[in-house]
């Protein structure tokens, strides 16, 4: 179950195209949840195409 400042973010296919491990998943997921598009998110963990992120309360 999520805490309230947690939050589910779908990652797109090219996260995981050519990757090697989950390392260099988290690496692409974190060009992906950027400032811009996901203001106050921070990766907790990698499972499958969804990342669980901490939000700062806004």
């Amino acid at each position: 179950m999520l805490d309230k400042n947690q939050s589910k973010v779908v990652l797109p296919a090219w996260v995981w195209e050519g990757v090697k491990n989950e390392k260099e998943a988290k690496l692409r997921a974190v060009k992906y949840i950027t400032p811009d598009r996901y203001p106050g998110y921070k990766i907790i963990k990698i499972q499958g195409d969804i990342a669980v992120c901490e939000r700062e309360s806004v």
